[in-house]
């Protein structure tokens, strides 16, 4: 299914939740025999098709972590021939078979499978075979194809994203080099990693499925209160208890703020005329919020470094991928930006820019309120440059293309 028709599909279709109690899987490995078999069949698509791509991950958490599941949609609508497989079972929708990778080496061989892309450092190193032996591997580690890659000819892609196990730090940025050199591509848009790792190939932070989060106009026919929202994990850097406190002091007639994430804890420190706490909410409901916010607060901030092998020390890409998608529907962008990245968006022209602190963005609140005309303005030129230059397809396509797997239309 083509990913233009896929939002009617993903918001009527349900699955069950998996049973997180699964056990590790082990990566499975054919028979002699069903080797040679599978491989003669491999080799002939290969001959007759050309080079077929498998999209592979941890699993596809469309509701909490939605730029992955946006990745693999883009993938499926510009290679429809692309595989996909997750190393636990499917949580949410998705408009293809998700095989378990378990069964990679099999499917791989019979279905002529000669590139893999995947992200987050953790997830490809235990691609390549880097992780440490441990009793309890990681949620997101991939599991091991590296031997089997290596003996069929398999080339390996990845990107490098804030978090994900990957720190700009330097345990982190050494780990990155490491990965690197086990990879055919590695893509990146931190700056640190691309000064630091040799052969990194820069691509723009285009992670935003603009198709499902359509631009829309209807929060600025009802400008008061101005309604603003929060949506983030618990992750201090993420900035709740900023965003908490600038509201704390703000008048409920004047302005609403819509909590998304695990936060309801916080619900009864603040009135309900002030702040609705919702947990978190489906794609469809989040769309539907965007509709009626005109301000998404983004008080981010650098987390601190922790010990070499802690995965702290994040800094997130700017915007977040929440932001970006609220800023695709129309919402105007208040955020902090801790890596001073401008690449894509210039503050005071595509967002407001201000330090997480509690102050600072209260004041920002009450400026945008004062002057109605000049937030819409703002939201609008912000949301126009996200859906030109944040794209996900736009991005997908700008992969494949420095893969060799680009097809055109």
């Amino acid at each position: 299914m083509a990913a233009q028709g896929f939002p009617e599909f993903v918001d009527n279709y349900q699955l069950p939740v998996r049973d997180r109690c699964q056990p590790w899987p082990e990566l499975k490995m054919p028979g002699p025999v069903a080797k040679r078999l599978q491989g003669l069949r491999g080799s002939l698509r290969r001959h007759r098709q050309g080079r077929r791509l498998a999209y592979l991950d941890s699993t596809f958490p469309w509701e909490r972590s939605g730029f992955r599941y946006h990745e693999a949609l883009a993938l499926l609508d510009l290679r429809p021939d692309t595989l996909f497989f997750s190393v636990w079972d499917l949580t949410d929708p998705f408009p293809a078979p998700v095989y378990p990778l378990a069964e990679f080496p099999k499917i791989a061989l019979e279905e002529g499978v000669t590139d893999v892309y995947a992200v987050f450092s953790l997830f490809l190193e235990g691609l390549c075979g880097m992780r440490a032996e441990v009793e309890d591997p990681h949620p997101i580690e991939g599991l091991d194809i590296s031997e089997f890659a290596v003996k069929v000819g398999i080339e390996i892609h990845g990107t490098i994203f804030p978090g994900g196990g990957f720190t700009a730090t330097p345990d982190g940025l050494k780990r990155a080099r490491s990965l690197a050199s086990c990879l055919t591509t590695t893509f990146s848009y931190v700056p640190e990693a691309l000064e630091s790792v040799p052969g990194a190939t820069y691509v723009q932070q285009a992670l935003t499925e603009i198709r499902f989060y359509p631009q829309t106009i209807e929060r600025w026919q009802r400008p008061r209160p101005l309604v603003c929202m929060f949506a983030a994990d618990p992750s201090a850097r993420k900035g709740l208890d900023i965003a908490l406190a600038a509201f704390a002091e703000l008048d409920p007639k004047r302005f609403h703020l819509h909590v998304v994430g695990p936060h309801e804890h916080r619900r009864d420190e603040f009135p309900a005329e002030l702040m609705t706490f919702h947990g978190w909410l489906a794609p469809a409901q989040l769309r539907e919020l965007h509709r009626q916010a005109h301000v998404f607060l983004s008080p981010v901030s650098a987390e601190p470094p922790g010990s070499p092998g802690s995965y702290q020390g994040v800094t997130d890409g700017f915007p977040t991928q929440a932001a970006a998608d609220a800023m695709s529907s129309g919402v105007l962008l208040l955020s902090s930006n801790p890596a001073q990245d401008h690449r894509v968006l210039a503050p005071g022209a595509h967002y407001v820019e201000r330090p997480p602190d509690p102050e600072a963005f209260r004041n920002a609140l009450l400026e945008l309120a004062s002057d109605p005309e000049r937030t819409r303005k703002l939201a609008q030129d912000g949301s126009d440059r996200v859906r030109s230059e944040m794209d996900v397809q736009k991005g997908i396509a700008e992969k494949l293309q420095a893969m060799g797997l680009f097809v055109a239309r």
